[in-house]
């Protein structure tokens, strides 16, 4: 290889990893997409598919929200989740240092549907036109159920569940509450 075809060879490196970061950096600047693109891109899917939107409202500091998360996507119940749902993750109530992490428009809308007062992971569930059928303000005293964190809390969360994805069949459901069972006694 000559000089000349190894400084080339360098410089068309050096280039294309230019580009790359170049490219990646400007990812990084553009505009999230707003909570209500997310939300009508969902409900379009869900109609598409016969399933039920669930919008969870969460944000990073949030360890009931890592959890909440952990159970639409892990490799234990997300399969069932999904095939039921289609869900939306809305970041809100970022603090200082990490807001731009947020939806624009996330913290509205969920004081809109009813979360304003409620701690995170609040949830909504929408049908399939796009209206509210139900949300985590499900308590018997209207408080959220955020995460089930007691075995009331994943009673009420699985009613919340048989609500909204008439779907769900009987041993998907059993894998839902057990995995529920195992998380309250963690």
């Amino acid at each position: 290889m000559t000089r000349w075809t190894l400084r080339t060879d360098v410089a068309v490196l050096v280039i294309a990893i230019a580009a790359i970061v170049g490219l990646s950096g400007a990812r990084s600047l553009a505009a999230p997409q707003t909570a209500d693109a997310l939300i009508s891109a969902a409900v379009a899917t869900a109609n598409a598919d016969s399933k039920t939107v669930l919008i969870e409202f969460g944000a990073s500091w949030c360890s009931w929200c890592k959890r909440f998360q952990a159970f639409v996507t892990g490799p234990e119940v997300g399969r069932i989740v999904r095939s039921q749902y289609v869900v939306v993750n809305l970041t809100v109530r970022e603090r200082a240092e990490k807001k731009a992490l947020e939806t624009p428009g996330g913290d509205a809308l969920m004081d809109r549907w009813g979360g304003k007062e409620a701690g995170l992971p609040f949830y909504v569930f929408l049908d399939r036109s796009g209206a509210k059928i139900a949300d985590s303000n499900a308590m018997p005293d209207g408080t959220n159920i955020g995460f089930p964190g007691t075995p009331q809390e994943a009673t009420v969360f699985m009613t919340l569940l048989d609500r909204t994805a008439p779907g769900l069949q009987a041993g998907d459901r059993q894998q839902l509450v057990a995995y529920l069972t195992k998380s309250v006694q963690q």
